[in-house]
């Protein structure tokens, strides 16, 4: 099979007949209370209807993933399961409601710190991953369970791994989302040297670029970009010094897991600083950037930014997306996401089952994590939520393959020329009837993918830290074996069109957008670390916090905050989500393709 034939297969998904199975009257209901974050899961008005294979090949379709699973539930094992979903806004409010204990739950959803933090206080079980999460097993990112492993706390004077007591949901990144035409108009700068700028956390506390920027009101979120701006010199020297990383703190090929069992661990330990003395020192960093910050925000930044009120806001990698993809379908904004050339956090949101669970809640609360993990059910939850799931497997590459890789684009543009293929009524582009494989041939006579790429300068991202081990025998068989280095010929690799390079007098660097904020190079893994829980030391963090949060707006920013506001009282507030979010970027892009194509 070709490479063009081996992108269908890949990006296509078979139709297959219904099949309804027998499903025998359940008595009681068994009810499953479960506790996560709003707007964390495939639920709602707004969910699209996905299709679920189990293992042995039969296929439903669902309307969303909660009825989903009540339903797959009834149909396999012949009980009636209702789950009751409440939501909480903050990890800390969350933590603060179980310790009133007015409601048991089963399974709770919250960040790696929090987790960290009941596992040590003996608030979880156990989990048995290989038995009672199977899915998880077999395609969870291996990068990602060897990290969530990583974890430790001390449990009944033991010290445990994390890793056997939760299973990731959803990951990402907390780095600096920026708008470059906004901030080049407002601060009478070139795009490119705004672009240039944002490799580095100095671009927060730049005076340049005073009052164009937000910054999250959370405690560890901004604690953690003080840490990275107050020990700079001896982050920069630990990258100079160690033998893994150039002169430009770029990792050297091939050096990718020394680089993580030797640099990785160094740099967490100093992420991590809480004592009284580190506190104080960021704290004094902090206020600094409090002059020079537009203000504080729970949860508004990412609109903001859609909206232009701001130009540069500190966001996690999901929102960033979420951001980009409305900004550009709305709007026609091209907003870009950096992650500084130092390093910085990446996080990751867990499945916990509290110790109260038991019996068939308990069993039944294993079987929704084990479907949650399922790919299908995981490119559904993604591409509603927006943000990257651990699951990886053929579900998850054929989604991404369809929002980011630009052969899929280019197909839009040949279909005007060529009529090979056809646009089915699920949305693929598949071969005409009477296609013969290896006839393809595109409007400038270019007849290998790799050619076209070469073309079109396209970057090739390696994300085989997502993807490698999670994949069908069936997918494999169409790449050679060994595999490759390019997309073509490996699925771990993937083309993009995307990445920039900026130059500013001698100096350049790589810039990115939603891809890159989807998924970051595997080159820049090693300078990326998990904020623990503080423990002890939470207490000078929260009265450090407090100060800093005193009077969050300085006077120039509320003057200019009621003036934008004033002036866009009746703009409409985007609320894009899931794929209708996605769509909308890349109704863009095919309308260029076509355009392209009827210019040839």
């Amino acid at each position: 099979m070709n490479a063009f034939a081996s992108l269908f297969a890949l990006l296509g998904i078979l139709a297959r007949p219904g099949l309804a199975l027998a499903a025998v009257p359940s008595s009681e209901p068994i009810v499953l209370h479960v506790l996560s974050a709003e707007d964390y899961i495939d639920y709602g008005s707004d969910a699209e209807s996905f299709l679920y294979y189990d293992e042995e090949g039969n296929e439903f379709e669902f309307e969303d993933v909660l009825s989903g699973f009540e339903q797959y539930m009834f149909d396999t094992t012949g009980k009636t399961v209702r789950i009751i979903y409440d939501t909480y806004d903050t990890n800390e409010t969350m933590y603060s409601s179980l310790q009133t204990g007015r409601t048991k739950y089963d399974l709770i959803c919250a960040s790696d710190y929090m987790c960290q933090k009941m596992m040590g206080q003996g608030m979880l079980q156990p989990i048995d991953i290989a038995n009672d999460v199977p899915n998880y097993d077999i395609y969870a990112s291996r990068y990602i369970k060897d990290t969530i492993a990583n974890i430790k706390a001390t449990v009944d004077g033991e010290e445990k791994s994390f890793g056997d007591y939760a299973v990731d949901y959803m990951w990402g990144t907390l780095g600096i989302l920026y708008n470059p035409a906004k901030v080049a108009k407002d601060k009478n700068m070139d795009e490119d040297e705004v672009k240039f700028a944002m490799k580095s956390y100095d671009a927060l506390w730049d005076a340049r670029f005073a009052n164009e920027m937000s910054v999250k009101d959370s405690m560890r979120d901004t604690y953690a970009i003080g840490i990275m701006k107050t020990f700079e010199e001896e982050i920069v020297k630990g990258l100079k010094d160690s033998p893994y990383f150039d002169e430009d703190y770029n990792l050297i090929e091939g050096c990718f897991d020394e680089a993580m069992e030797s640099y990785n661990v160094d740099f967490t330990k100093i992420f991590n600083r809480s004592d009284e003395k580190t506190v104080l020192e960021v704290k004094s960093t902090l206020m600094s950037l409090k002059e020079n910050v537009f203000g504080f925000e729970v949860d508004s930044g990412k609109e903001d930014m859609v909206k232009g009120l701001i130009g540069m806001n500190l966001a996690w990698s999901g929102d960033a997306v979420f951001a980009e993809d409305t900004a550009e379908g709305q709007y026609g904004n091209e907003l870009y996401y950096s992650l500084p050339e130092t390093g910085g956090n990446i996080w990751f949101d867990t499945w916990v089952m509290p110790k109260e669970s038991e019996g068939e809640t308990r069993e039944f609360a294993l079987k929704f994590l084990d479907f949650l993990c399922h790919p299908d059910v995981a490119s559904a939850n993604m591409n509603y939520i927006g943000y990257s799931t651990c699951v990886a497997g053929d579900s998850m590459l054929d989604l991404i393959r369809s929002w980011y890789d630009p052969r899929s684009f280019e197909l839009y543009a040949y279909d005007d020329v060529e009529d090979d293929f056809v646009y089915d009524d699920e949305g693929n582009y598949v071969p005409n009837e009477g296609y013969e494989e290896g006839d393809y041939t595109s409007p400038d006579g270019i007849s290998t993918w790799d050619e076209i790429a070469e073309e079109n300068e396209w970057d090739i991202v390696d994300l085989s830290y997502i993807y490698e081990g999670t994949l069908s025998d069936e997918v494999l068989a169409l790449y050679p074996d060994p595999l490759g280095d390019t997309p073509s010929t490996n699925p771990y690799l993937f083309y993009t069109d995307e990445l920039e390079e900026v130059s500013v007098g001698e100096e350049s660097t790589i810039v990115g957008r939603q891809f890159f904020t989807q998924y970051p190079s595997k080159e820049i893994l090693p300078k990326l670390a998990i904020m623990a829980d503080y423990g002890p030391d939470n207490k000078y963090v929260l009265a450090m916090w407090e100060d800093v949060k005193s009077n969050n707006l300085p006077i120039a920013g509320v003057i200019l905050f009621a003036a934008v506001l004033g002036g866009l009282a009746a703009a409409i507030i985007v609320t894009v989500i899931g794929k209708t979010r996605q769509r909308k970027a890349m109704e863009k892009r095919i309308k260029a393709a076509r355009s392209a194509a009827n210019n040839h």
